[in-house]
């Protein structure tokens, strides 16, 4: 039998608690060779595009792929998961509050391996629908005390600062620029749906940390060439990605500003193989594009959930 999940079934049974939890297992099994990444592929069509990622959890036996279409600006993401002996289908499940979830999540434990333990105040660059999970996941990972908030139109900012301050029980507040968001927080989370860079090298002041989660593409900017330069780490999910999802990496690598061999993965920060953060006066830069194997990962916390809950519908596969 095969369990089928919706999104809503998946939104009451989740929370980020337990996405961070799962997040944080999986990295430390992937730095230790016990799970496996298939990169994510794209299918242009003419209408829009198909993109085709997954990855294999070999500590829980299980192998999944995740797929998702995009067209006039929709969205629709779905997994399937599969017994990894048996070869049968467990799970097929949507996957847009999955991936709200495992985003955030993804942050939220990349932050608390290489931030710092003074960090208190977050800037936060995009007021869209991943950028809540990502002050969510951020605030149970770190002693956050004030968030600012800015995005390009004013009253989107405003909406999200309040709605935001009412759910995390803290100060959001929206900030007037990107610059006087930069220079006045110590971690700034970059998710906004920008194809030119939103921070400056000459705003980042020492000992900032900062994650850009936006766009997957190498046409997008998020920062400019001067923070890659300033920065003393740079820290990426999947090197495989980021020479075709990272477009502030490859340019700065064309450009031989940074040279490919000095990315880590993050996987191997958490599973203690390389260090994160070394002193609080680094400036560390982390590009997080996402990986399938985060994504089944997600999945099987989904379908573990939905089964000790009595959720889903089964069927006949």
């Amino acid at each position: 039998m095969a369990l089928f999940l919706r999104d809503d079934e998946i939104a009451a049974s989740l929370s980020m608690d337990q996405m961070l939890a799962t997040i944080e297992k999986m990295q430390r099994n992937f730095g230790e060779g016990k799970a496996y990444n298939l990169a994510r592929r794209k299918i242009i069509a003419s209408g829009g595009l198909l993109a085709v990622m997954g990855g294999g959890l070999f500590y829980e036996g299980i192998i999944g792929v995740k797929t998702y279409t995009v067209v006039k600006g929709q969205y629709s993401f779905q997994i399937s998961l599969y017994d990894s002996d048996s070869g049968k289908l467990l799970c097929y499940c949507q996957a847009n509050r999955l991936g709200q979830l495992r985003t955030g999540a993804t942050t939220g434990i990349a932050l608390k391996y290489i931030g710092k333990n003074t960090d208190k105040k977050v800037g936060i660059i995009g007021t869209g629908y991943q950028s809540p999970t990502q002050l969510d996941a951020v605030c149970k990972t770190l002693d956050v005390t004030e968030v600012d908030v800015f995005s390009r139109t004013e009253t989107h900012r405003t909406i999200f600062a309040n709605e935001m301050s009412a759910s995390l029980g803290i100060s959001v507040k929206p900030a007037s620029t990107c610059e006087e968001l930069v220079k006045n927080n110590d971690i700034i989370i970059c998710i906004a749906a920008t194809m030119a860079p939103v921070i400056e090298g000459v705003w980042v002041e020492r000992g900032t940390t900062i994650v850009a989660a936006g766009p997957t593409t190498w046409r997008a900017k998020e920062v400019d060439e001067e923070t890659l330069r300033i920065s003393d780490k740079l820290i990426v999910d999947s090197i495989e990605q980021a020479p075709v999802e990272s477009g502030d990496l490859a340019s700065a690598a064309d450009q031989g500003i940074i040279q490919w061999s000095q990315l880590q993965e993050l996987r191997y920060i958490v599973s203690g193989k390389s260090s994160g953060r070394d002193n609080n006066d680094q400036i560390i830069y982390a590009k997080l594009m996402g990986t399938g194997v985060a994504d089944v990962a997600a999945a099987k916390l989904a379908y573990d959930q939905a089964k000790l809950l009595g959720l889903g519908t089964e069927m006949e596969w």
